[in-house]
């Protein structure tokens, strides 16, 4: 279905990309053009099992079922069903006690026949090539999951159900990183857009983007009632979870204007970008690894 992966970083980030927006054909000649419905979202996490299982990890699906807020409506309506993506890349160390990463984002799109190729194949391309560069290193003394949520666009679904899902395997959590929108600069200042109540999140990503010459704009989230449901961050802040969000600057007004609409095609997607938030991600998550 994925074909060869090209060897370049960028390269292969374009044509994750591509691929999960209809820019390019799947193997078989498929096109997903939208992850939305039902079955386009079948065929992405089809797809995405293929892409987990390149990077030499076990992926593996999440089922889930979550009923209507209201149960009577359950007469009427099926529950939300839907399922998660997600593989482990085990530490070195073989502690039994050993923390894990959670490094995630959504794979729906946002409407009918939109792309979402910023929204968010640019944070599964990105999510991709840090676990794909983090799997050549000798040493990790943490695990390291990946996950790609389904139906964020339907208040957070599928990422509520994984925060659930966390607690239930009872996983010793070291921080959670979602990704969502890294495609678009257009003032090619390379800032990326961050948020946490986690002040050592908060000066991790500080800290190594100053090393890069990368602005950071942060946004300091109060942990206390919060109640959001805007992005898979939101899902893991009621949790309790050591948890930052990170993308281009949406609150910062340098965010692409297409979201959830049929232009959020490839051809709006800074690759350039894409790529400068992905190392400055990598250098991060080797950083907390080997500490």
């Amino acid at each position: 279905m994925i074909g060869q992966l090209p060897a370049s970083k960028m390269e292969y980030q374009k044509k994750i990309v591509g691929q999960l927006s209809g820019k390019f054909t799947l193997g078989n000649t498929t096109v997903i053009k939208s992850r939305w419905t039902k079955n386009e979202r079948e065929m992405t996490k089809d797809y995405l099992l293929e892409l987990v299982a390149t990077l030499g990890i076990t992926p593996t699906e999440h089922k889930y079922m979550s009923p209507n807020l209201n149960p009577a409506i359950d007469l009427i309506l099926n529950p939300f069903k839907g399922t998660n993506i997600y593989g482990i890349l085990p530490s070195t160390s073989k502690s039994e006690n050993s923390e894990y990463i959670v490094l995630g984002g959504h794979y729906d799109s946002g409407k009918r026949n939109a792309p979402g190729a910023i929204d968010n194949a640019t944070g599964l391309a990105l999510i991709f090539s840090v676990a794909k560069e983090l799997s050549k290193l000798n040493f990790r003394n943490k695990n390291i999951i990946i996950v790609f949520f389904d139906q964020e666009e339907e208040e957070l679904i599928g990422t509520k159900a994984f925060a659930k899902f966390i607690i239930e395997k009872q996983w010793n959590i070291h921080s959670i990183h979602c990704f969502d929108m890294v495609g678009w600069d257009a003032d090619h200042d390379r800032a990326m857009e961050i948020f946490s109540a986690s002040k050592d999140l908060l000066e991790t990503y500080k800290n190594a983007a100053a090393k890069s010459n990368i602005p950071i704009k942060d946004i300091v989230i109060d942990p206390v009632g919060y109640d959001n449901n805007s992005t898979d961050f939101d899902a893991f802040v009621p949790f309790g979870f050591n948890v930052i969000g990170a993308g281009e600057c949406y609150y910062h007004k340098d965010s692409s204007p297409y979201k959830d609409s049929p232009e959020d095609t490839y051809d709006t997607v800074d690759f350039e970008y894409l790529l400068s938030c992905s190392n400055l991600v990598e250098n991060i998550i080797k950083t907390l690894i080997t500490e």
